[in-house]
């Protein structure tokens, strides 16, 4: 069985992957969002994702620490790899201290801060391919713009996570309560994105119903954005 997936907040990805093992299935491979399951007994298994050192390699001393472990390594994307250990062995968890989990998941804010300013850099060039007459442009433009908006959560949601951890120690965050971008606005670029790519004369309903749609959802967007902090 194959399932697409997107996403950015890898906590809510691993409750997921174990969902489904709870379900019977059991991840056997990923790519670009593609994971594979494979029939297993309900709970045969824990994952874990984790952030490694590595872009889309695995140290040799990381793959030798898993092993002995007993931990399987089912897939590599990116700093990403994911992992499974059988439930029947015992708890599985990463990260169990304090101090260690602050490190990890800085780690991952940190890429997603330079993923960010990456992918504003790419609107903007968009935006500029769009003013010089590319129809293709303004598609990846709202494609990239909700990828920004998603990172920009993901943001904001880690900076949370942290001070929460760090107050833990007794430590004084100077990060309050931020806003975080409605997810609305991304969906509302999408469907943008999509209308966009409709070209066709006799599809110009559905064209229209898909603009109309996607300036509701960013106006909804807008609105839980300024007046709710989620």
């Amino acid at each position: 069985m194959v399932k697409f997936r997107l996403y950015v907040n890898k906590d809510r990805e691993t409750a997921w992957l174990n969902e489904m093992v709870r379900r019977g299935y059991a991840m056997e491979g990923f790519f670009a969002g593609f994971y594979q399951f494979g029939v297993c007994s309900s709970g045969e298994y824990v994952y874990q994702i984790d952030f490694t050192e590595g872009f889309f390699r695995i140290p040799s001393d990381y793959r030798e620490f898993m092993g002995e472990a007993g931990v399987e390594i089912m897939g590599l994307w990116g700093p990403w790899v994911f992992l499974r250990k059988r439930a029947a062995e015992g708890p599985f968890e990463l990260y169990t201290d304090v101090e260690s989990t602050i490190e990890h998941y800085t780690r991952i804010r940190n890429l997603f801060k330079v993923a960010t300013a990456v992918e504003i850099a790419c609107l903007v060039m968009e935006f500029l391919a769009v003013l010089n007459g590319s129809s293709w442009a303004r598609v990846f433009a709202c494609v990239i713009g909700a990828m920004v908006v998603a990172l920009i959560r993901e943001v904001v949601r880690l900076n949370e996570f942290l001070a929460e951890l760090k107050s833990r120690l007794g430590e004084e965050s100077r990060i309050g309560r931020q806003r975080r971008p409605s997810r609305f606005l991304a969906a509302g670029m999408i469907a943008n994105a999509v209308a966009f790519m409709i070209e066709n004369p006799a599809w110009r309903f559905q064209k229209y119903c898909l603009v109309l749609a996607a300036v509701f959802l960013i106006g909804v967007g807008v609105v839980r954005t300024w007046i709710k902090r989620e």
